[in-house]
C-alpha cells in the first residue's frame, strides 16, 4: 500500500511538472537585464560594414565629393544601411552626395553598392528538456558589395566586399522587447520543433494510465 501511495504521488508531481512548470518559472523569474532589439543589431551591422566600405578610401578620393548609389536593393530595410552611410561618412569628414532617378549632382567618384543581405532571423526556438526556459537563437548579417568608380573614365578603380554578422540566444518570452511593431523587418518568423514532442504524450499517458490504474485497484481492495 505504501509503494502505491509512493507511486501515485510520484506520478502526480510529474504530471503537474510537465503541464505546468514553465508558468512558475516566469512568475518566479527575476528582471531581466536589457539586451540589444532587432533593430539596434542591425543598425550595428550597417555602420559596421560602411566603416570597412569607407576605409578604402584613399586620401585622394576623400578630398572629393563622392558619390553614393544604390545599385541593388534588400528591400524596406535599406535605410538602415543609408543611414549608416550618412552617419558614418559625416565623422569621417568625408563629403558625399546621394545619387537618383531625378538627383542630378556632380563629383568625381562614385561609389557604387549592393546591398546583398541586410536581415535578422530566428533559425532556432527550443527548450531544454521539458523543465527550462524557451529559448530563441538570433542570427543577423550584413553583407555588401561596392565599387568605387572614376565618373569621368568610368573606371573601376577597387572592389570591396564586407560581411558582419551577429549571433545570440534569448528567452522566447522577451521577443516582445526586442521587436517593432513599425518594421516588419525586425520580427521575423519562428517555429519550435522538439523531439521531445515525439514522447511527451506518450509520458503523459503513461503517468494518467497508471494513475487510472491505481485509482481502480485502491477500489478493488476495499
Amino acid at each position: 500500500m505504501r509503494n502505491r501511495r509512493l507511486l501515485k504521488a510520484t506520478c502526480t508531481i510529474c504530471l503537474i511538472g510537465i503541464l505546468g512548470v514553465d508558468p512558475l518559472f516566469a512568475a518566479t523569474a527575476e528582471p531581466h537585464a536589457r539586451i540589444l532589439t532587432n533593430l539596434e543589431i542591425i543598425d550595428r551591422l550597417s555602420s559596421e560594414a560602411v566603416v570597412d566600405i569607407i576605409a578604402g578610401l584613399g586620401p585622394d578620393q576623400r578630398g572629393e565629393t563622392i558619390l553614393l548609389n544604390k545599385a541593388k536593393s534588400a528591400g524596406t530595410v535599406d535605410f538602415m544601411l543609408e543611414n549608416a552611410f550618412v552617419k558614418e561618412t559625416h565623422t569621417a569628414g568625408l563629403r558625399v552626395a546621394a545619387e537618383g532617378p531625378n538627383i542630378t549632382v556632380n563629383g568625381k567618384y562614385r561609389l557604387s553598392y549592393q546591398i546583398i543581405h541586410l536581415s535578422i532571423s530566428y533559425p532556432r526556438s527550443s527548450r531544454k528538456w521539458w523543465f527550462g526556459p524557451r529559448k530563441v537563437a538570433r542570427a543577423a548579417q550584413a553583407d555588401v558589395f561596392a565599387q568605387l568608380i572614376d565618373v569621368a573614365t568610368g573606371d573601376v578603380l577597387w572592389v570591396r566586399e564586407t560581411h558582419k554578422q551577429y549571433n545570440d540566444t534569448i528567452d522566447y518570452s522577451r521577443l516582445r522587447e526586442v521587436e517593432d511593431a513599425q518594421y516588419d523587418f525586425t520580427r521575423p518568423p519562428h517555429s519550435e520543433f522538439r523531439m521531445t514532442r515525439l514522447f511527451e504524450p506518450l509520458v503523459v499517458g503513461g503517468i494518467v494510465v497508471g494513475l487510472v490504474y491505481l485509482f481502480f485497484s485502491n477500489q478493488s481492495n476495499k
